[in-house]
């Protein structure tokens, strides 16, 4: 027990200390903010729920104590809580004889979509902690933006309307917000999750990554997130967050996909990495393979392609 303790404290430290870089206001700091959670989930899933729950009550209390209660409800909010929900559903099972080890683990997908779940209450509760109406929200972004770009003009460039960009950006910052957060919840679970295979204290059996699905009902969640979104007022941004996260789990699912129907091919690896680099580089490609996980939800790709495949391939992982 006092082990457990020691190690939830050991890592709410860091994970308090990776998300006070924020307030240096430097670059470097943005990436270290956004994995912050990671040693919070490195406790949950390595150890136990315990440590993790020390974690994020000590990483709280640090950053209550140093920067006031609003850092304090933002780790809360969309970090610690974040992380520690997702390392405790990831280490969930129940017993069935037909699973693997007689047990049936907590479905990535599920994980994907409480990361999408968690992501839009977060942004969704800091709208509500900015503003109580979508205009002030958007007087607050249009100021904030036009500080920011106050004297910055391209030479031989025309200067845009800070007032019209402004309020693009305020409607489409709830959803680019959502999605930045599910992806860095994401990302670094992955990385929880290895951290723990390689010390030997993963207790999960490794899932198989592009054998990963939504749920079927995940599809009228999106359409109605996507009808509300039209809304205006508070109720379409908040919509519009939800909406862009469920968009990112099908292309996650767009992903798995492509991972699925490419094993045995001796092209793989330059496929896959053709992918990657060509959606980190461009990123529409995103919207390609959120189609592509959409429509394998409904015809079921993978099974009709995957039959008659050689062995995986060595590089699959």
């Amino acid at each position: 027990m006092v082990y457990l303790l020691l190690t939830g404290v050991a890592a709410g430290l860091a994970s308090a200390l990776l998300a006070a870089g924020a307030a240096a206001g430097s670059a470097l700091a943005v990436p270290l903010f956004y994995l912050s959670p990671l040693p919070v989930m490195i406790a949950g899933i390595a150890f136990s729920p315990l440590a993790a729950f020390v974690a994020v009550m000590v990483g709280g209390a640090g950053l209550g104590l140093g920067f006031g209660g609003t850092f304090l409800l933002t780790y809360v909010v969309s970090l610690g809580g974040p992380a520690f929900a997702l390392a405790y559903a990831a280490m969930l099972a129940r017993p069935d004889p037909a699973g693997r080890d007689g047990l049936v683990w907590f479905p990535v997908g599920g994980l994907v979509l409480l990361s999408a779940g968690l992501s839009t209450l977060a942004v969704i509760i800091a709208l509500f902690a900015v503003a109580g109406d979508y205009e002030t929200y958007r007087r607050a972004v249009i100021a904030a933006f036009e500080a920011l770009l106050s004297g910055q003009v391209l030479p031989g460039a025309e200067p845009a309307d800070p007032s019209a960009v402004g309020a693009l950006v305020a409607r489409l910052l709830p959803g680019m917000a959502a999605v930045m957060s599910m992806v860095s919840q994401l990302v670094c679970l992955y990385l929880a999750a290895r951290a723990a295979r390689i010390s030997g204290r993963l207790r999960r059996p490794w899932p198989n990554l592009s054998a990963v699905r939504l749920p079927p009902a995940t599809s009228l969640v999106l359409a109605v997130a996507i009808a509300l979104s039209m809304a205006g007022a508070m109720v379409g941004l908040s919509a519009s967050a939800a909406a862009a996260t469920l968009v990112c789990a099908y292309a996650l699912a767009g992903f798995a996909v492509v991972h699925a129907v490419t094993i045995g091919h001796s092209a793989r690896f330059l496929i896959l990495a053709g992918l990657w680099l060509t959606t980190a580089m461009l990123g529409w490609p995103v919207i390609a393979m959120a189609v592509l996980g959409f429509v394998d939800a409904m015809f079921d790709f993978r099974s009709r392609m995957g039959s008659g495949q050689s062995p995986p391939a060595a590089n699959d992982r």
